[in-house]
């Protein structure tokens, strides 16, 4: 067997054709061992991962391919789809791979590579016998653990699919989303293969997913243009074959619910689904999941649907089987394997103990930030912040200053260019992807996607005429609001009194005055509906009372609170209503 081994996967049909074949041979075939996968990994992250390919030849047969990848340069190889494949193996038919295992671990070890990360590898996979074997010969130490249990839903014979069926369509949470999904419109499934057919949806699919991903209080992979610009090029290598299926959950003419997945070699693969947030009460997803349960019993050329990597409650459901994947790691240093396996048993016990991992958790974030400051301000602006803080909490005063919009006065305007419009989730995918390095921002948006599950709140953006959102806020009645900064809950000072609160704009589009235009365009808007617009802000914040003003917002009064050690009291400056010329209640209470 000759080993051949390339810093590049060429662009070359020939060797797309053979790898594909042994990729077919394999004793379980998967997608994620496609040219196909390999080669869309290779351009979409051209910028910061440089493969290593193995090729193995027989005579001129392609018999063997595995490609890895640096995690850091000189550091440890790993999988070059690790990070985007649910399972990675070495590429081979079963009956070459302990000759081929040992071929590449012998290159690698003659090469001095120090370490080598093999994760995500199927644990009934012939591979892992190979690898202890050619371990045993003293080239390396291995270090091996569970990695996933990926949930498998196996139709089996054609009664049992039927049985799966009837089973499926008879559970009552499917039964009785549906209903409720009907009542708002034609629900029907739609699976795209072609590539004229997903480009369009694509754009919808990332925003939609990266907004639920802030909802829950997580940031999604596609918030990263690789990760975008990687599943377009394995959509478009993949539907050359009919090898890629995004599947639409549609009410009327709305996506409720996508899955881009995969259907390979008897597999149809549940990949990266998401859902419209605006169906979330009716679990689209897991209706849709559902459909493709149903029609894969139907359909005798699918063995098995697998749900991939993550253990969802959901998956469970369904699940008739699972899949391991393993988690191994190869050292040429003694020392090395034991800091490997004594990491690996500290945190093995710390996810033992939710305590435990929820205190390491906390101790690890306030390390990161109090670093950070560090590093941003010295340690002469990190003991001046200290100081100020703990002076604050035991001595502030803190003020904050309401302003109403005067009713019959025409305010100025913003840019004609630069539009107001409501908050969702399409806004805030979009906005997540251009801001997508700004983490002060991320955090606000991902503040944003929990509120909007609330019917009291309203989220406005403004935005340029691309669909660009440069500032953001929020309207909510004025009449019960709670104040965080005063530690009071306000009483409405007019009939019809809306706050405006909890605005935003990011930290490169902050100096052009984009708070004032928001402010103004939503106050316009408010006074339109019939309400009477206020806003408020913190005395300390000059800049922001600035934009108030600008706006055209009058100050009317000043709510204090005073604080001597742990006593509070409130210092607030409220005029009659003879003084102010208007006629409110008091606004506290």
């Amino acid at each position: 067997m000759r080993i051949v081994v390339r810093e590049d996967i060429p662009e070359d049909s020939e060797l797309r054709r053979a790898w594909n074949e042994l990729a077919l041979r394999m004793d379980r075939p998967e997608v994620f061992y496609t040219y196909e996968w390999a080669v869309a990994v290779q351009r979409s992250y051209s910028g910061t991962q440089k493969p290593l390919l193995f090729l193995a030849y027989e005579g001129e047969s392609l018999v063997g391919v595995v490609t890895l990848v640096w995690q850091r340069p000189g550091s440890s190889l790993a999988f070059l789809t690790a990070n985007t494949g649910d399972y990675c193996d070495f590429i081979s038919e079963p009956g070459k791979r302990r000759e081929f295992v040992g071929a590449v671990l012998s290159e690698l070890s003659q090469r001095n590579i120090g370490n080598i990360v093999l994760t995500n590898l199927p644990a009934d996979s012939s591979s892992v016998a190979a690898i202890s074997d050619a371990v045993s010969r003293g080239q390396f130490y291995l270090h091996s653990r569970s990695a996933y249990l990926c949930a498998r839903v196996v139709p089996g014979s054609a009664e049992e699919r039927s049985t799966l069926k009837q089973a499926v369509a008879s559970k009552k949470r499917l039964r009785r989303n549906m209903r409720e999904l009907e009542k708002q419109g034609r629900v029907y499934v739609r699976h795209d293969t072609q590539w004229d057919q997903i480009a369009p949806i694509l754009q919808s699919f990332i925003r939609a997913h990266i907004a639920r991903f802030l909802t829950t209080g997580r940031i999604s992979n596609l918030i990263r243009a690789e990760r975008r610009a990687f599943l377009s090029e394995l959509a478009r290598e993949l539907s050359q074959s009919g090898w890629v299926t995004v599947s639409r959950l549609l009410v009327g003419e709305i996506p409720a619910a996508w899955n881009y997945g995969f259907q390979f070699a008897g597999s149809w693969f549940w990949y990266q689904p998401t859902v419209n947030s605006s169906f979330e009460e009716l679990s689209p997803g897991y209706c849709l999941l559902a459909k493709i349960v149903q029609l894969a019993c139907d359909s005798p050329d699918i063995d098995v649907v697998d749900l991939g990597l993550g253990a969802e409650d959901y998956k469970d459901r369904f699940a008739t089987a699972n899949r391991q994947t393993l988690y191994l790691v190869l050292h040429k240093s003694f020392f090395d394997h034991l800091r490997a396996v004594a990491r690996d048993g500290a945190a093995s016990v710390a996810k033992a103990s939710p305590r435990i991992e929820s205190w390491i958790r906390w101790t690890l974030s306030s390390v990161v930030k109090l670093r950070t400051r560090l590093q941003e301000s010295g340690l002469a602006g990190l003991i001046d912040w200290i100081s100020r803080r703990t002076w604050s909490s035991l001595f502030g005063f803190d003020e904050v200053l309401f302003f109403d919009w005067p009713a019959g006065e025409e305010k100025c305007k913003g840019p004609s260019r630069l539009k107001l419009r409501r908050l969702d989730s399409d806004i805030l995918g979009a906005a997540a992807i251009h801001y997508g390095d700004d983490p002060l921002t991320l955090d606000y948006l991902m503040r944003c996607a929990q509120r909007l599950r609330s019917e009291e709140d309203g989220g406005f953006a403004l935005l340029t005429v691309e669909g660009t959102p440069l500032h953001f806020c929020w309207a909510k009645d004025f009449e019960g609001f709670e104040m965080a900064e005063l530690r009071r809950t306000l009483k409405a000072p007019c009939a019809n009194a809306v706050m405006i609160f909890d605005c935003f704009t990011p930290p490169s589009e902050r100096g052009h005055g984009f708070f004032a235009d928001a402010i103004a365009a939503l106050a316009r808007r408010l006074h339109s509906e019939g309400k009477a617009p206020w806003i408020f802000g913190a005395a300390t914040n000059q800049a922001s009372l600035r934009g108030i003003e600008e706006s055209g917002f009058t100050h009317q009064f000043t709510l204090g609170r005073k604080r001597i050690l742990f006593l509070e009291r409130a210092k607030d400056s409220i005029p009659s209503p003879e003084a102010a010329n208007i006629s409110r209640s008091v606004p506290a209470r």
